[in-house]
């Protein structure tokens, strides 16, 4: 083969050959391990892959050893699901396997290339022929494969996983499965890793988001409240049993929506289409967007119906309007949507518009108040990881909540957040959303966790199968996949795996807590 580097082709096979010499161990204590890679920091290469619904995403993230980071790719392709009205897993799943290969394959060319400077301590490189010219050019071997490995559609979620296993075999890396909420809850600290990458990727980072912090995690099939202790413990506070906020919203904006909007749609995420069409821009050449918002100021003002007195004929009550409860009901929202729809089909543009903002404020100040709640009640939880308590957290230390998921690009929930937060006295609290583009599912999110999860000396290995369900909490209730939370689907380095069948992994989890406690300087203490 002809490469374009003066790396020779018999020096090439020198490093293949001693491939096995220099990959890392298998088996090695865990709390050694994790010294030597903080005494030995250099910079991590990943090639990520998320298909866990209808999106086919692949990046490419490179850590650098200051903790900045760099994307090399980061593409995705969504299916057309228009003629189903919504997502259909037989068709985001063959689209996944028409379209994951050629990502894949685009995203070689821009590994970064190899050199003797570069690539001394790090893995062999990796020979890519380039599409034009047919021609080989080194460049640097991924140091590992990163997947979301759940939750999500469990056909999705296979061919993403099985292409990722493939290429760690094919390139005789390690695979590592990333837990999909997880990612989208880190992605805050992606977003200050990229901008310090892009500043100079040598320099120092800035002041980086630290734990514990809230996570409003929302989309399309989730809707949760999450407190983020360290990189791995985190505590479910409020979730949704039912319909998934984004899920709501997409249904509603079906049918407030006219058919001149949904039919020129260029999917069926219609629910994003819904804040566009209920705030205008003011003109086209400067397209602001006045919410005329007034954020409710106390608990009282929470629960008053959403109404409007030139439409006297309908009115949206907010969930939960006769107790205090830290749970998530949109399906009552929905449901006063569609009688208000039902009792006037000809409903016009304007009465339009104004339901689509009645929607939408009810469910995001339902959202909103939920968290206030989580900030002023104590949540019946095992507070097992942390001292203090998990309400003494809450209550002196969280600064900053984030929203996060698909349904975090819509505008007027940041807004509502913020506005809200100031009024009821907690503008102490950062609020941090992602960009649009992050918001949404895309590799770059897993690419990220995956690092996290990797420095830190978790592993999965190379047996791990999909995951439909899988909490992010690990003092879950659930059986089967929910087994041991967000660690039941990992191990460490030189101990057994924690999703052991007919075992308990809690004396397995308990023996690493203080280890870890003692390496992640970002755990509260």
């Amino acid at each position: 083969m002809r490469l374009t580097t003066s790396f020779s082709s018999s020096a090439l096979l020198r490093h293949g050959a001693s491939r096995r010499t220099t990959a890392l161990p298998l088996h090695r204590h865990h709390h050694g391990f994790i010294q030597q890679q903080q005494q030995r920091r250099r910079s991590l290469l990943t090639l990520a892959i998320e298909t866990s619904c209808d999106d086919t995403c692949v990046a490419i993230l490179e850590k650098c050893a200051s903790g900045a980071a760099r994307l090399h790719f980061d593409k995705k392709f969504t299916s057309d699901n228009r003629a189903d009205g919504g997502v259909n897993p037989k068709v985001a799943v063959g689209v996944h396997t028409q379209k994951l290969s050629s990502l894949v394959q685009e995203a070689m060319q821009a590994l970064p290339l190899w050199t003797d400077t570069t690539g001394g301590g790090k893995e062999p490189p990796l020979p890519v022929r380039g599409p034009r010219t047919g021609e080989y050019r080194l460049r640097s071997r991924p140091d590992f494969i990163s997947v979301t490995r759940g939750p999500g559609m469990t056909s999705n979620l296979a061919v993403g996983i099985n292409t990722a296993k493939g290429l760690a075999v094919a390139w005789e890396i390690p695979v590592l499965g990333v837990h999909h909420m997880q990612a989208h809850a880190l992605t805050p600290m992606l977003v200050d890793a990229l901008a310090a990458g892009a500043a100079d990727p040598s320099s120092p980072r800035p002041k980086e988001k630290t734990f514990p912090f809230l996570t409003l995690l929302v989309s399309g099939g989730h809707t949760q409240l999450v407190l983020s202790h360290s990189l791995t413990s985190h505590s479910i506070l409020a979730t949704a049993p039912s319909t998934a906020i984004g899920n709501m919203l997409d249904q509603a904006a079906r049918i407030i929506l006219p058919p001149s909007v949904t039919s020129s749609a260029a999917n069926v995420m219609y629910g994003a289409l819904l804040e566009q069409f209920a705030f205008p821009p003011s003109s086209t050449t400067t397209p602001t967007i006045k919410y005329n918002y007034t954020p409710p100021i106390n608990r009282a003002a929470d629960l008053t119906p959403f109404s409007v007195p030139e439409y006297p004929d309908w009115h949206i009550t907010p969930p939960h309007a006769q107790e205090r409860t830290l749970a998530y009901s949109f399906t009552g929202i929905g449901s006063q949507v569609q009688t208000a729809l039902a009792r006037n089909p000809d409903m016009s543009i304007p009465e339009r518009q104004m339901l689509a903002r009645g929607c939408m404020q009810v469910a995001f100040e339902h959202l909103i108040s939920v968290a206030l709640l989580s900030l002023t009640k104590p949540p019946k939880k095992k507070p097992s990881l942390v001292t203090p308590t998990t309400k003494d957290i809450l209550d002196r230390q969280v600064k900053m909540l984030v929203i996060s998921g698909g349904v975090a690009s819509n505008g007027f929930l940041r807004h509502i957040v913020r506005s809200t937060l100031d009024a009821r006295g907690f503008k102490g609290i950062e609020v941090v959303a992602p960009p649009v583009r992050l918001c949404t599912d895309n590799a770059a999110m897993i690419a990220w966790a995956g690092m996290e999860m990797w420095e830190a000396g978790w592993r999965t290995g190379l047996g791990f199968e999909p995951r439909r369900k899988w909490s992010v909490d690990e003092e879950t209730t659930g059986g089967g996949d929910d087994k041991g939370g967000l660690l039941g689907g990992y191990f460490q380095e030189g101990t057994q795996m924690l999703e052991r069948k007919g075992e308990k992994v809690d004396e397995v989890r308990e023996e690493y807590r203080e280890k870890l406690r003692e390496v992640d300087s970002r755990v509260f203490v």
